[in-house]
């Protein structure tokens, strides 16, 4: 049953578990997360903003300066599961558009993700299997994660998620898999990034794959309201990186007049 996957495992105590369940209250509807994607020595930054829609729609955008290229990526969440049940990613055009050529769909029944990529002279298709729930992938930079993880309840109770990841590298016959879980232990509350957050250790089967350069990771979420201050994962999400790390900028509630400002910019003035 949904609520059955959604009790946590091995890192949550029998005496004070914490659990996933949705409730409207922990939404913040039309909050802008703006976030910088690293790797953990800080090189190769990339611009990754988080735009919560409405209740089930998220939208983020990804760009390494103006005028170049950036994609845009969308996402359905299932409230029940608090995981995307889909996942569309294209590239941002003038005026706010996009085009799409990647497309992600979540079976319930078979319990997989099935990836549909559509190139000018071939299609890609492939499919991961989802061995836990909730799951987020994570070359979508814990994009659905930012959103979900403020409706945990009892966050210092420890908590559980899985991992896919599409490796877009044409050279690899299998891009799409499950990496594994990854397991939230409290350690204590404390400022980061000059925000009151909630700290914890990271360990799990999803940092023993073969990109993997240590076994453990870090993560602060906000006090308040529960979403990814810093992040550090020692496992690259895109090719070229050596590991990963992403961390907030700033919040907006700005809303739609905001996020579509922010897309037009991108092409504005180009030559």
């Amino acid at each position: 049953t949904v609520v059955a996957l959604l009790l946590l495992g091995t890192s949550v105590s029998a005496e004070n578990p914490s659990r996933w369940a949705y409730d409207a209250k922990n939404d913040r509807i039309g909050r802008i997360y703006y976030y910088e994607r690293t790797n953990i020595d800080g090189s190769m930054d990339e611009r990754i903003t988080v735009f919560r829609k409405n209740v089930t729609d998220i939208e983020v955008y990804k760009e390494n300066g103006f005028c170049k290229r950036a994609a845009l990526v969308s996402a359905e969440l299932d409230l029940d599961t608090l995981s995307a049940s889909s996942i569309s990613g294209g590239a941002l055009q003038p005026e706010a558009q996009h085009v799409d050529f990647a497309f992600l769909e979540y079976n319930e029944e078979q319990q997989q993700v099935a990836l549909r990529v559509e190139l000018p002279d071939m299609e890609i298709r492939d499919e991961s299997e989802v061995r836990s729930m909730p799951w987020t992938l994570y070359d979508f930079d814990l994009a659905s994660l930012t959103v979900t993880t403020p409706h945990i309840e009892n966050r210092e109770g420890g908590f559980s998620f899985g991992m896919a990841l599409l490796w877009a590298d044409p050279g690899v016959a299998d891009p799409f898999y499950w990496m594994g879980d990854v397991h939230a232990s409290y350690l204590g509350d404390e400022k980061r990034l000059g925000v009151a957050s909630e700290h914890y250790r990271l360990t799990g089967s999803a940092f023993s794959g073969e990109k993997a350069t240590a076994s453990e990771g870090e993560l602060w979420l906000d006090s308040e309201d529960g979403h990814i201050v810093d992040a550090v994962f020692p496992t690259p999400n895109h090719p070229g990186y050596t590991d990963f790390r992403l961390k907030l900028q700033r919040i907006s509630d700005g809303g739609e007049a905001e996020w579509t400002t922010l897309l037009k910019a991108h092409f504005e003035g180009c030559s």
